[in-house]
């Protein structure tokens, strides 16, 4: 997994979990800062049910990559908020 240097100052332990829990979870070890940004910005309880979303979805459905849908779906979130649902 990409190694960074964390700023102690920056993300705290939680973060910083959560952030590798999705990087690996996704197998997507390049975007782990992108991960560390979503971990301060969003609900952690909301991030984990986007993953499970995503890691649910059979290999099949997936055009891009589960990192893109993961993104794409928080991105969703962040402009439409909790309410938002394409289902």
């Amino acid at each position: 997994m990409k190694s960074i240097n964390y700023d102690a100052n920056q993300y705290n332990p939680i973060e910083i979990q959560l952030a590798h829990e999705i990087a690996e979870r996704l197998d997507d070890p390049e975007a782990l800062s992108l991960y560390l940004s979503y971990s301060q910005q969003f609900d952690h309880d909301k991030l984990r049910e986007m993953l499970n979303r995503v890691c649910s979805i059979p290999d099949r459905q997936i055009r891009r990559s589960r990192g893109a849908l993961f993104t794409h779906l928080v991105n969703q979130y962040k402009q439409y908020g909790h309410g938002y649902s394409r289902d």
